[in-house]
């Protein structure tokens, strides 16, 4: 084995550290789409009745849980996709996941009322994986030739 190792080959650390915290997000995120989608309305329908709320009110917030379920399902499946080929150093899809992964950790904010506790997790995992690809170190694996 030869010990002349072409540092421009090494995948840094950082970068490594960012595609399994986006693909820990992503399955985050499929998991939350699984939860909207199966779990039972007539336990949440029963909920908001003792509460007091209108039947209107209640399939408003069902449609906006549902809805926010296959949105954040279909972001969980493309950043899943996105994150193979940033491991592997293409910049292109460095800059459209970094923007994925903030507008999402953005509306994951604002959903956070609906799925209070996966959701701030998921949006922590989501800013860091985008910082740590943008380290001085992370930045060198992708400038180099392809």
């Amino acid at each position: 084995m030869s010990a002349d190792i072409d540092e421009s080959m090494v995948r840094p650390r950082v970068v490594s550290t960012a595609y399994w915290l986006w693909l820990a997000s992503a399955v985050m995120l499929i998991v939350v789409c699984m939860i909207a989608l199966t779990l039972p309305v007539d336990q949440i329908r029963a909920s908001f009745t003792d509460g007091g709320a209108s039947d209107e009110q209640i399939d408003s917030f069902l449609t906006v849980f549902r809805g926010l379920g296959v949105i954040f399902g279909v972001v969980g499946l493309a950043v899943g996709l996105m994150s193979g080929p940033v491991r592997g150093g293409d910049r292109r899809f460095r800059r459209a996941l970094v923007a994925l992964s903030g507008a999402t950790a953005l509306l994951s904010t604002f959903a956070a009322l609906v799925f209070p506790f996966v959701l701030l997790i998921i949006t922590v995992a989501l800013v860091v994986a985008s910082v740590l690809v943008y380290r001085p170190s992370a930045r060198e694996w992708f400038v180099r030739e392809q």
